[in-house]
């Protein structure tokens, strides 16, 4: 490859290990390759690449306006950069994944990205458990959406309009399906479910960016069946729990891990409900994983 051509932008619209999917101002798309081995890039990268033919170097990237990611003990997984909103998708028809959902939620607001939950296949009735997740992070403030990916697709590109949205949830719960509807050229294939484990096949393999229009763009990323939050400062998380803020500052220890000392504000507001007793205990569950 010729590293003497001048470099272009483009836009990262698909990750696929260490080579990606480069599109250019031009519409057209060339496969890009990272200097190096390290892979530090994410789909929804903005970069300036080295053209040569159909291949082409990736010089840099741009300063990210956000990178949603998840990361445990060994190593990090870059998801999706430069997004503006999280859509978690959950489904009436799977077990409610209480954990899975707050955890992406944090992800989200350490990053300060805006959150939105979808309640997808609405068309198959509404069960009592989904009824109870949606009042629970209703009364968080994060306004859950019940659609169905069908019949709801104006409603979907109202939610999304004027965003670039990270659509996040497990397999199984239609992610491919409200893609398909709302991006008429998307090659997104359907799951198909699996009543045994409760979890789709993973049909979409790696995260793709569309273009909706000049202003609205999707990233669709694999199912997740587990988060890890190992990149957050532990002694910021409970910032990111957004029902414990409003106790933060009155604790009587600067430094509180709001789990165990006197005069704590945020365990006052558990003994009180004003905080329910499952956000606190995922709050202790995630700083115990990230403090360890």
């Amino acid at each position: 490859m010729n590293h003497n051509l001048p470099s272009t932008r483009g836009t990262i619209v698909s990750a696929h290990g260490r080579h990606y999917s480069v599109r250019l101002a031009d519409g057209s798309s060339v496969l890009g390759y990272p200097r190096g081995k390290a892979t530090k890039y994410a789909c929804g990268d903005e970069c300036l690449i080295n053209v040569n033919g159909s291949e082409g170097r990736i010089e840099s990237i741009e300063e990210r306006s956000s990178i949603f990611y998840r990361s445990d003990t060994y190593k990090q997984k870059l998801i999706a950069a430069n997004v503006t909103m999280l859509i978690m998708v959950v489904a009436t028809d799977l077990p409610t994944n209480y954990s899975l959902t707050t955890r992406c939620l944090v992800a989200a607001e350490e990053q300060g990205i805006k959150s939105k939950i979808l309640v997808n296949k609405s068309d198959l009735g509404i069960t009592s458990s989904s009824i109870e997740f949606i009042s629970h992070f209703a009364s968080l403030g994060y306004d859950p959406v019940t659609v169905s990916a069908i019949s709801d697709t104006k409603l979907i590109t109202e939610i999304i309009k004027n965003e670039r949205i990270v659509l996040i949830g497990q397999s199984g719960v239609g992610k491919s399906t409200i893609v398909n509807n709302i991006i008429s050229d998307a090659d997104a294939r359907t799951a198909t479910i699996s009543t045994k484990l409760h979890s789709g096949r993973h049909t979409t393999t790696h995260a793709q960016l569309y273009q909706l229009n000049t202003s609205t763009s999707l990233i669709d990323c694999p199912g997740l069946q587990s988060f890890g939050l190992n990149h957050i400062n532990q002694k910021h998380l409970a910032n990111y729990f957004i029902d414990f803020r409003a106790f933060l500052n009155d604790c009587q220890f600067a430094n509180c891990s709001h789990t165990v000392e006197p005069n704590c504000q945020v365990i006052n507001a558990v003994q009180d409900k004003l905080i329910s007793l499952s956000r606190w205990e995922q709050y202790k569950k995630i700083l115990s994983e990230i403090s360890s």
